[in-house]
């Protein structure tokens, strides 16, 4: 079995050793610098100072780990190269492709490790080390809201999303273009998937021939209404905070079914899921085109190589983010296209490989 062999724990312990060193200290780096730099505005005394560099800790790492997958390969190849370990491996009788598994299912495995913390809290560092920054509660209140429901349109005064209520509701509903309904509450508890509303009056317009003529006036109890409506999820969205996995695959069928623009959320999600995976591609790039004979190669040029390409096509897909977030481009055609142009590519040197 292939994770039984020796070559390939071998290959596997150096090369996750080099990602867990580079992934530390890079991110450890920048965000030492970044501390220095706010150091001054951070309140609160030391408690809150860690905290604000584990929160940018936790948003650097998922930032930049695409990037640590590449330069951790670079730093094991030229290391290998350098020791004449492939040139070893090659008389063993082992190939190239054999070679170049360890490295794949490493990368892979971390990709995994790191889309599922991005399902989690973890994926909140950038909101709540910005809250720290701000002097803000990252749980306050959210004032004002007006959004879209079915067919209805909704006015909340103040969404206390921790406790899970809202405080003067309005909500209208609309019929052939006209008010046909207002039903307002002084406050409502989430109970999912529903809000629940002990003392609602509903107003029902009275129409004859068009026009109004009249309403009635009833008073409910233990109404009913805003299904899926998740007090969290309803924050993030109008707030524009970060959102994790789960939180935005339920916050994009919310938005679709309700008919309102899903770009934003989308290309949130592209970013956390399709947006790493231009690592995976350039991976078999990178191995397959790098010599494994040091009489071959100029170490100097090679680290450009990887460090430059790395670098220009994630700074890419990182402006293809900014730009399908604000609504100017598709996330399909600024990120998911060019990786699976970037994955062909690979796949094709990979079958040329004898």
């Amino acid at each position: 079995m292939l994770l039984t062999k020796r070559y390939f724990r071998y290959i596997s312990f150096e090369y996750l050793k080099n990602f867990f060193i580079l992934l530390i200290g890079l991110s450890s780096a920048i965000i030492l610098i970044d501390f220095f730099q706010h150091a001054a505005k951070i309140g609160g005394g030391f408690n809150k100072k860690i905290l604000y560099i584990f929160y940018n800790w936790e948003y650097m790492v998922t930032l930049i780990y695409p990037l640590i997958i590449l330069f951790s390969l670079g730093w094991t190849i030229m290391s290998f190269i350098s020791r004449n370990i492939f040139v070893a491996m090659y008389s063993f009788g082992y190939s190239k492709r054999e070679l170049y598994y360890p490295f794949l299912l490493v990368a892979i495995l971390i990709y995994i490790i790191f889309t599922l913390l991005q399902s989690t809290s973890f994926a909140y560092g950038k909101d709540r080390a910005e809250a720290i920054l701000k002097h803000k509660d990252e749980a306050q209140v959210l004032n004002n809201i007006f959004f879209k429901h079915n067919n209805s349109f909704v006015y909340i005064k103040k969404l206390d999303a921790p406790n899970k209520r809202i405080y003067g509701v309005d909500i209208f509903e609309i019929k052939n273009y006209n008010v046909s309904k207002i039903v307002s509450t002084k406050d409502a508890f989430f109970q999912k998937p529903y809000w629940i509303a002990k003392k609602t009056t509903i107003k029902t317009r009275l129409f004859e021939n068009g026009e109004v003529k009249g309403f009635t006036l009833k008073r409910g109890k233990n109404t009913k209404m805003l299904k899926d409506y998740v007090p969290e999820v309803v924050k993030k969205i109008y707030e524009g905070k970060s959102l994790t996995i789960i939180d935005g695959i339920y916050a994009y069928r919310l938005l679709l079914k309700q008919g309102l623009d899903t770009s934003k959320v989308k290309a949130v999600l592209y970013n956390k899921i399709v947006m790493p995976l231009f690592a995976l591609a350039m991976l078999g790039i990178i191995f397959f085109k790098t010599p494994p004979y040091q009489r071959f190669i100029r170490k100097d040029q090679l680290w450009t190589m990887i460090l430059g390409s790395s670098l220009l096509f994630w700074a890419f897909l990182f402006a293809m983010n900014r730009l399908a977030i604000s609504g100017v481009i598709d996330p399909v055609f600024g990120q998911l296209v060019p990786i699976v142009l970037l994955s062909i590519y690979s796949f094709y040197i990979y079958i040329k490989e004898p």
